[in-house]
Parts: C-alpha cells; sequence; structure tokens
C-alpha cells in the first residue's frame, strides 16, 4: 500500500452553525491549522471542510468521510484540527479515526492541543479521554438548552429561530402587511378555500416561506401553529398565553385546526371548477353530480351514480345537462335571496358560546393539568391518581377548545349580507367560495331536462333552503 511521506498532512475543519453563512469560523480555523502545519515544515496535501455542520453524529459530514477515505489510502501522515471537537463528538466517529489512524500511522495534531500518536498507546487513550469530555460539553449544553426553552415557554416568550412569517425577526413585532396576509389566509379557509389556493394568492403578492414559494403543506404549517392565536407552544402542546400580540383569536385558530384535521372538510373534488361539483345532487338517486364535456365550449353536469339517461340505454349517471344555465339560475337566487332586507337574519347565531368565559376555561383547565405534574413530583398524588385526573382534566380541555373552534367559523355569507351591490360581490368571490356559499344557503337538485328540450327550464332545477 502506498504509504506517505512523514510531513504529507490534511486539515480539516468544521463549524457547526454558520449564522451569517459566510464561513468565517471555518477560515479562521483554517488559518490557524495552516500556520502550525508551516512551524513543523509539514506538507498540506488538502484542506477537508464541514460547515455549519455538527459533530453529533446526527448528520453525515462528506469533509470528514473524505479524510478517513484518504488516511485509509495512505495519503497522509499527519492529521491538524483546531482541537479534538472540531474532528469527533461521537463515539462512532471517534473509534473510526482512531482505529484508522493506528492501522496507517497517523499523528493528530491539534492548534488547541498536543499531538496524538495513533498508533501509540498513549495517544489512542488521550483520544478517547478528549472525545469523551467532547461528548459530556454536548450533553450538558443540551440540558442547559432544553432547560432554557422551557423557562422561556413558562413565560410565554419566544426562542430565538427563523423569522415567523407575519412577525418582525424578533418574533414579537407585528410586520402588517405579511399579518394581513396571516389573517386572510384564516378567514380564506374558514371559507372553503383550498391550501393551494391560499399559497397561490400569497406569492402572488410577493411572499415567500423561507425564500421559498408558498406550497399547499408550507401554509398548511403556518395556519396550524398556535403562535398566531396568541399561544405558546412546547413540543407541540399548547401550555399558556404567549407575550407576542395575536393575529387571530383563539377560536377562530382552533376553526382551522378542525378544518385542517378534515372534521370540518367537504368531499369537493380537488381542484373543482364548476359551482355545483361536489354540491349539487342528481333529482333521481341524489348522487353528487360532477363537471364534464368541454370546460370552455360546453361544460355539463353529470350524476356520479349509474344509471340511465331519460329515453337512453344503460349508461353512467342519470344526469347530463349544460352547466352554464343552471349556474346563472343559481347564481340568480342566491343574488336574489341575499339582497332582500331579511337577509341579516340569516346571520343569526343564537346559540354562540361565550369565547371570553371559554378562553378562560381553557387557560385554568392547562394550569391545572401543569400543576397534576408538580404534585405528582412532590409526591403529593400518587401514579394513578395523576393518571385519572389527567385524563379528566384533558377530557373538559378537549370539550372547551371543540366549542371554542366551534365559535371561530366565520361566516361565509358576511361579505354578502349589507352589501350595497350583491351581485358584484358575489362575482367578485372565487368558485371555492361561491359554492361554500350555496352550500350553506341550499341543496340544489338537477332533474333531467327531458329528451330533445334545448331551452331551460327552471323547474328542473329544484332549490330546498336549508
Amino acid at each position: 500500500m502506498y504509504k506517505a511521506p512523514p510531513e504529507s498532512t490534511l486539515i480539516y475543519v468544521r463549524q457547526s452553525l454558520d449564522r451569517s453563512g459566510d464561513g468565517l469560523a471555518v477560515s479562521r480555523q483554517r488559518e490557524d491549522c495552516e500556520q502550525l502545519a508551516a512551524q513543523r515544515g509539514w506538507t498540506v496535501v488538502k484542506i477537508l471542510t464541514d460547515n455549519d455542520t455538527s459533530a453529533s453524529g446526527r448528520k453525515a459530514r462528506p469533509g470528514f468521510t473524505e479524510l478517513l477515505d484518504l488516511i485509509e489510502a495512505g495519503r497522509a501522515a499527519n492529521v491538524i484540527a483546531w482541537d479534538w471537537s472540531r474532528l469527533s463528538r461521537n463515539a462512532r466517529d471517534t473509534l473510526t479515526l482512531i482505529e484508522a489512524g493506528q492501522r496507517n500511522g497517523v499523528t493528530v495534531a491539534l492548534v488547541r492541543g498536543s499531538d496524538l500518536d495513533m498508533s501509540t498507546p498513549n495517544g489512542r487513550l488521550v483520544a478517547e479521554i478528549m472525545a469523551s469530555v467532547a461528548k459530556h460539553e454536548i450533553d450538558q449544553k443540551g440540558d442547559r438548552q432544553r432547560r432554557a426553552v422551557e423557562q422561556a415557554a413558562e413565560k410565554g416568550l419566544w426562542v430565538s429561530g427563523r423569522k415567523p412569517f407575519g412577525y418582525e425577526p424578533d418574533g414579537m413585532t407585528v410586520r402588517p402587511v405579511e399579518a394581513a396576509a396571516v389573517k386572510a389566509g384564516y378567514t380564506a379557509l374558514l371559507s372553503g378555500v383550498p391550501l393551494g389556493q391560499i399559497a397561490r394568492e400569497w406569492n402572488a403578492q410577493g411572499f415567500t416561506a423561507q425564500s421559498r414559494p408558498w406550497a399547499w403543506d408550507s401554509v398548511r404549517r403556518v395556519l396550524r401553529n398556535p403562535r398566531y392565536a396568541g399561544l405558546r407552544a412546547l413540543r407541540g402542546e399548547v401550555v399558556g398565553a404567549a407575550q407576542w400580540p395575536a393575529l387571530v383569536s383563539e377560536e377562530t385558530w382552533r376553526a382551522a385546526l378542525d378544518v385542517l384535521a378534515g372534521n370540518a372538510a367537504r368531499a369537493v373534488p380537488r381542484g373543482a371548477k364548476r359551482l355545483l361539483t361536489g354540491v349539487g345532487l342528481c333529482g333521481v338517486c341524489d348522487a353528487t353530480v360532477h363537471a364534464g364535456g368541454a370546460a370552455n365550449k360546453a361544460p355539463m353536469y353529470r350524476c356520479s351514480g349509474k344509471g340511465a339517461i331519460e329515453g337512453g340505454a344503460d349508461l353512467p349517471g342519470h344526469v347530463s345537462r349544460m352547466a352554464l344555465p343552471v349556474e346563472e339560475f343559481v347564481s340568480a337566487v342566491v343574488v336574489e335571496r341575499l339582497s332582500r332586507l331579511d337577509a341579516v337574519e340569516l346571520l343569526a347565531d343564537r346559540g354562540r358560546p361565550d369565547t371570553g368565559t371559554l378562553r378562560t376555561d381553557a387557560a385554568a383547565l392547562r394550569q391545572r393539568i401543569e400543576n397534576l405534574a408538580l404534585d405528582y413530583a412532590d409526591g403529593v398524588l400518587t401514579r394513578s391518581q395523576m393518571k385519572t385526573a389527567n385524563e379528566r382534566l384533558s377530557g373538559k380541555l378537549a370539550e372547551v377548545e371543540s366549542q371554542l373552534a366551534d365559535a371561530g367559523r366565520v361566516s361565509v355569507l358576511g361579505p354578502l349580507i349589507g352589501a350595497e351591490d350583491v351581485r358584484a360581490v358575489w362575482d367578485s368571490l372565487g368558485v371555492d367560495r361561491q359554492r361554500l356559499v350555496v352550500d350553506t344557503l341550499m341543496v340544489v337538485r338537477l332533474d333531467p331536462p327531458g329528451r330533445g328540450t334545448r331551452t331551460f327550464r327552471p323547474e328542473t332545477v329544484r332549490i330546498e333552503w336549508r
């Protein structure tokens, strides 16, 4: 096997977190390592770098892998690193490096440390001790960080991280333009607008999701985040009120969670473009109707069930008829109903709960659940007592949160009620919102138009008000 000259040297530099992205930390390490090589009269054959990469073992380190490969190939007699923690902080990598160094007679020289000859028992022992110390530092740091996060959560504070959409980089100050988009996103979701459409609207306004275009899944993560209701979460659980301003009420946020969980979802095909798709019913069998035909020339509504078109042979569906006349008729009925003076009564919700009381109850229940854990830790409660009490309080909390979700569902009719020009508002709504308005107001059944019928007959569109 090829054996490198005794002066042949590899330099390895690494930085766990590069906040600025300019690599200054690894540059400083490299300068110090090169200076040490010059003092020893060693020839640097290659510099290997892992920037913004931890050595804890959770993430691949291409530079470190190449270092091991070069050592095994006999391409270097020496390895220089700033200190041992730059090389390894986990037992697996330490063992691999020591064994490779032992087989190939490599010396590890540390800028902040001594030389370790991997061919000797003493060198390997010191390397193992230094690796253990580095691992201990990681464990200590992790404990400190976890406790700091818990304390911040208890106080409703934000721990530094990526800038939340809708807020400034400090995580506390509202950024008005983005905040308006977040609020509109909640309103759109609760009005039946798909997540993909919300993403397209945010992209059209010039917003980005961490320098990338918005997509349905990134919008979903935003709308699920309790931060926007002014709530602080820890490990996925709400633990109390936050110190930053809320953008929406807790009831609105919980209503959004309900929709995103599918509890309030309606069976409308994804990407549906016609007004009655998944909403209108076949007048013969009550199956939903779907759109068919040439979308731009002669769109049709067809029954999604099995049957026979009037007077014909057995064919899929009972109803097949032109879509545009039906949509014009239904739209006219909606506009007429919402233009009446008594339309405001459609917004009446006499059973609406007191959301202020609900929020207070929810906060009290969360505190009582938190106190259970403290009482158990202090020996006041047995494990069985804590489990029983926790199940009872969690059940009450789930019930309160469900009532908050019900209270938060905005009325899809709101923009239309009391409008000076209902038709103009109706025409300005997207088909998703229009479809939800129709489904809120009425049940629409489409009867077969009759064989050979060429004129639209209103009586073949039966409307039942909800």
